[in-house]
């Protein structure tokens, strides 16, 4: 039996209206991170506060239609991780040297490209971990209970990635 022509154009919009809210964000990271590196003979310690969220683009979801079923295919994570602004986010620990009497001071330019690195091996932390796993598995669920109480048809939801897409 297929739907009445009025309900589909109904459903159609209803799913529109969904995607307008543009981005779910299925889940906020709060976490202090230790950022060892090492530059030629001198070595470098910090700490860094980040603040991270998972969210995905609504957009993006890719809805069809099957009998009376909706099944929605959840789009890629979208990671952002920033640094914290609250005071004292970001405090070096300690920096030193191998050679005896050698400079164990680092530049603004060599520090700044110690955090781009640390934050690059963050966001692989963050899949390691499994918030991108949970993230995804969060947001299927969200999906379908906004989908499912708006159309009240059955929806059912595709991960293609369920432990996410490292970028």
């Amino acid at each position: 039996m297929s739907p009445e022509p009025d309900r589909v154009r109904l459903d159609a919009a209803k799913i529109a209206d969904i995607r307008s809210m543009v981005e779910l964000c299925s889940m906020e990271i709060y976490e202090d991170y230790p950022v060892k590196a090492s530059i030629g003979h001198r070595h470098f310690f910090a700490r860094e506060t980040l603040r991270s969220s998972i969210s995905f683009d609504l957009e993006s979801l890719g809805v069809e239609e099957r009998g009376d079923t909706l099944v929605v295919t959840l789009p890629p994570e979208i990671i952002e991780i920033r640094e914290s602004t609250e005071p004292d986010s970001y405090r070096v620990i300690d920096t030193w040297n191998d050679r005896f009497l050698g400079s164990s001071t680092f530049t603004a330019r060599e520090e700044n490209e110690i955090k781009r690195k640390a934050l690059a091996n963050y966001r692989r932390r963050i899949y390691a971990r499994g918030y991108v796993a949970r993230a995804r598995a969060e947001a299927a669920a969200s999906v379908r209970s906004m989908l499912s109480a708006a159309t009240r048809r059955p929806v059912t939801v595709v991960d293609p990635t369920p432990r996410g897409a490292i970028k």
